[in-house]
């Protein structure tokens, strides 16, 4: 399993780099209040889709985590009676006040919807290689060729964009389609045992989310414009980077600590996340020398009018920096009957983000505050709830800190050396943070494969 999560991490990688890079793409084609336009867009449906309809994927992860089954009748259901009736409403209701381009928006949810579905399903079933490859790597792929296409016949505008957005989808589902009509596997349908209200807590638990990942950008395109929304939505590409490498966890272990809570065996979860926890470390530290120490180099990269905001930009990166880890902790408590408790450390988090905005609003980047709060406060909470539930901590606290030494004295050298310009100097570091903290886990596991197997 540790083998198949750090090849998550390193898929995801790729995909955070080609993410990056169609961000850059974007950015220098059509500008910051070009991108920031874009971004909202994309928000918008990403808003949509994790109010209505994610939660779809976590029973995915829950119930196929079962071997051989399948809960083919509930989603004939879900979709016939909920998903296509809601967003032909909608659909309907945007034309009415005309505002048909705004359709575009839902096509792109319904798309994300069916992408997810095929994806969670697949990766719960094992099968982690295509749903991941299809999902981070073929269409970003695709995303960056048509940026560079569109670059080349000098047709980059928000509605090719848009289009190209559409394409991406469909060519990651076709991607699914092929492989699933080479594997024709016999699954028992359990559409029976499906809870709604156990659904009703994982949508409650992403309506949420939606609020913390989505809504900012929104916020910030209404309140100040584009120009701040792409500012906004370019800071957080940290958390994005960051996401890359705390979501394998979600993707990976979410059905495997499904299985360990069906089973009462509570220790195996807690060794279960203290071995992602430093797995995690393992790409945080390095990340950490990037950002932290390197952010004038990173800022170039992405906008040279994103320079003033370097102070932020390093404030933002150490708090989500931190955030990550600190392990899968709503993972933990979504595959183990603890939704509520998710929700409500969620809930409090997103109060309290709302009221550092308030606090900030003279800042033209407020929404950068209340996010910054908002991640810190959910992630001691619910780490402290984890810890509470397993009745032990699964990283000892010297431990958690001996982690950070060498991150931190490469991130402290940069800046008493002045290398903080230094594209060459930044991999240097980060390669040599990279090397340090896989020689010293392979020396603790006493060799790289009893590492793989579960020595991290």
């Amino acid at each position: 399993m540790n083998a198949i999560f750090l090849l998550s991490v390193i898929l995801k990688g790729i995909g955070a780099i080609l993410e990056i890079l169609v961000q850059v793409l974007v950015t220098r084609g059509i500008g910051v209040d070009g991108y920031g336009m874009y971004a909202t867009w994309i928000n918008a449906a990403d808003l949509i889709f994790w109010i209505c309809f994610s939660a779809l994927t976590k029973c995915n992860t829950y119930y196929l985590s079962a071997p051989g089954t399948k809960i083919h009748q509930f989603k004939k259901r879900y979709y016939g009676v909920y998903v296509i009736p809601l967003v032909s409403a909608a659909a309907v209701a945007v034309c009415l006040f005309g505002k048909s381009q705004y359709c575009v928006i839902l096509l792109i949810t319904l798309l994300e919807l069916r992408v997810l579905d095929k994806s969670s399903a697949l990766l719960t079933q094992r099968h982690q290689i295509i749903s991941l490859t299809g999902e981070y790597i073929l269409g970003r792929s695709i995303l960056v060729a048509g940026v560079l296409l569109l670059q080349a016949l000098g047709t980059l505008s928000q509605t090719t964009l848009m289009l190209l957005y559409l394409i991406q989808y469909v060519g990651i589902l076709l991607l699914f389609f092929i492989f699933q009509r080479k594997r024709k596997e016999t699954r028992q349908d359990i559409s029976s045992e499906v809870s709604l209200r156990k659904w009703g807590d994982y949508q409650r638990a992403d309506l949420i989310q939606s609020m913390i990942g989505q809504m900012p950008v929104l916020l910030q395109f209404f309140f100040t414009g584009a120009f701040e929304a792409g500012v906004v939505s370019i800071v957080l590409t940290v958390k994005k980077m960051i996401n890359f490498i705390s979501g394998p966890s979600a993707k990976v272990f979410l059905p495997e600590f499904s299985r360990l809570y069906r089973s009462g065996k509570k220790d195996e979860i807690r060794d279960c996340f203290a071995s992602i926890m430093r797995i995690q470390m393992l790409f945080v530290g390095p990340l950490s020398v990037v950002l932290v120490g390197y952010p004038h180099v990173i800022l170039r990269v992405m906008a040279e009018e994103l320079l003033p905001y370097t102070f932020l930009f390093v404030c933002c990166s150490m708090v989500f920096v931190f955030t990550a880890t600190l392990g899968p902790c709503s993972g933990v408590l979504q595959m183990t009957g603890n939704e509520k408790k998710d929700n409500h450390c969620r809930e409090l988090a997103l109060l309290v983000m709302f009221v550092v905005m308030w606090l900030f609003r003279s800042d033209s980047l407020f929404v950068l505050y209340g996010l910054c709060a908002q991640a810190f406060l959910e992630a001691i909470g619910k780490y402290g709830y984890v810890c509470y539930w397993m009745k032990k901590s699964p990283v000892g606290v010297l431990t958690y800190l001996r982690w950070w030494i060498f991150p931190a004295v490469m991130i402290v050298l940069s800046y008493l050396l002045h290398l903080g310009d230094s594209f060459l100097w930044m991999i240097l570091t980060a390669g040599v943070a990279f090397i340090f903290g896989v020689v010293c886990e392979w020396r603790k596991a006493g060799g790289f494969q009893e590492m793989l197997k579960g020595g991290l």
